[in-house]
C-alpha cells in the first residue's frame, strides 16, 4: 500500500543532536551523521553523490543493477526491507524491485537526517509498498534492535537490511557492527558494500593511496566538509582543510582517510551557551572513511557474528558488495 502521509518515529531527537554535537567539538571530532543533518548538509552530500568524484555511489549502484537476482536469489517469503542510512533510495529501489517478483515487499527508511529521508521518500514515491520513516542515530544499537523488533511483529518475519554507499566504512567498525549483529535475528540478511584495496605490493598501495587522496581532495569534498561545521559557525577562512591517509584507531590492518579542519588562527566558538576554545594549528577530525583489503574486511565481519553467503565485486576490483546472515 503507498501512504501520502507516511508513519515516523522519532528515536533522536534534537536536543540529543545539540547536545552530541557540543561534545563532539569539544573532543576536537565531529561525528560522520552531522554531515548529513540539516538542508544545507544534505544538498552537500548530495552534491557529491551525484559528482564525477565520488566514485562510491556509481559502484554500489552498478553492482546491484548487475547482480541484484543474486543476492535475493535464496531469499523465501515476504520480507521487510530496512534501509540504513538510504541517501537517495535509488539503491534501496533496486532491491525491493527484484524482491517484489516474487514476495511482497514493506520498505522501512532509517537514517539520522529527516532531509536525506525527505529525498529517499520522493524518489520512492512510485513504489506501491508500505512504507514507514525511523529517525534514529546508527550507532545507538538499542534503538536500532527496538525498531527491528518493532516491524518484525507489525509486518512480515524476515527482515532484509542495506547499508550501502560504503556507508559501513565512516563508523568506528566495533560498535557500528554491534548494531547490525544485534539488529538481527535468524533469517535475516544484511547487504553492504566497501570500498577494497586490491594492490599486491607497497608500490602499488602507495599508488592507491595517492588515488584515494585525490578523489577526496576535491570541492565537493570540502563543500561537505564545512557544511559539518556550519551549525559551529565555523567558516573556511578560519582554517584549512587538511586530507591524509593513516591507519584505523582499533583496527590497525586497515587504512583510513581521514579530513581534518585545522585553524588558521585562534578562535572561540559559543554553541549552546558554551564557550569552546580553539588554538592556532589545532584540528578537528571532520570525516574519516576506512579502506580494506578483503580479508581484513571479511575477518571483521566474521569476528563480529556475520557469516557472508555471497560477495561481488565491481568491475576494477576495487569495490565489493556482501551479503550476510548471522552465524
Amino acid at each position: 500500500m503507498y501512504r501520502i502521509s507516511l508513519p515516523i518515529t522519532t528515536y533522536t531527537q534534537q536536543h540529543d543532536l545539540e547536545r552530541e554535537y557540543l561534545n563532539s567539538l569539544q573532543q576536537r571530532r565531529v561525528d560522520v551523521k552531522f554531515s548529513y543533518i540539516g538542508k544545507h548538509q544534505a544538498n552537500a552530500w548530495f552534491n557529491l553523490c551525484n559528482s564525477l568524484e565520488y566514485t562510491f555511489y556509481r559502484n554500489s549502484l552498478d553492482i546491484l543493477e548487475n547482480s541484484v537476482k543474486s543476492f535475493v536469489a535464496n531469499h523465501k517469503g515476504d520480507v521487510n526491507v530496512i534501509a540504513l542510512g538510504p541517501g537517495d533510495a535509488m539503491k534501496e529501489k533496486i532491491v525491493v524491485d527484484s524482491l517484489l517478483e516474487k514476495y511482497q515487499v514493506n520498505l522501512f527508511f532509517v537514517d539520522i537526517s529527516r532531509e536525506i529521508l525527505n529525498v529517499a521518500i520522493k524518489n520512492t514515491d512510485d513504489r506501491d509498498v508500505l512504507k514507514e520513516i525511523f529517525i534514529a542515530d546508527l550507532m545507538n544499537f538499542m534503538h536500532i534492535k527496538h525498531l527491528s523488533r518493532y516491524v518484525k511483529s507489525q509486518y512480515h518475519a524476515t527482515n532484509f537490511f542495506t547499508l550501502l554507499g560504503n556507508t559501513l566504512a565512516n563508523y568506528p567498525q566495533a560498535m557500528i557492527l554491534k548494531t547490525l549483529r544485534n539488529a538481527m535475528s535468524p533469517g535475516d540478511k544484511i547487504l553492504i558494500d566497501a570500498n577494497i584495496k586490491s594492490a599486491k605490493n607497497t608500490e602499488e598501495e602507495a599508488e592507491e593511496v595517492d588515488e584515494m587522496l585525490k578523489k577526496y581532495d576535491n570541492p565537493y569534498t570540502r563543500q561537505l566538509i564545512l557544511a559539518s561545521l556550519s551549525e559551529a559557525r565555523i567558516e573556511e577562512t578560519d582554517g584549512t582543510i587538511e586530507i591524509e591517509f593513516g591507519r584505523d584507531d582499533f583496527f590497525p590492518q586497515m587504512g583510513a582517510i581521514k579530513s581534518f579542519f585545522c585553524f588558521d588562527r585562534s578562535k572561540v566558538i559559543t554553541y549552546q551557551d558554551e564557550d569552546i576554545y580553539f588554538a592556532k594549528g589545532e584540528r578537528i577530525l571532520t570525516h574519516y572513511s576506512n579502506n580494506y583489503t578483503l580479508e581484513s574486511l571479511e575477518s571483521i565481519l566474521i569476528s563480529h557474528g556475520l557469516n557472508i553467503i555471497k560477495h561481488i565485486k565491481s568491475a576494477d576490483g576495487k569495490y565489493y558488495q556482501l551479503l550476510c546472515e548471522l552465524a
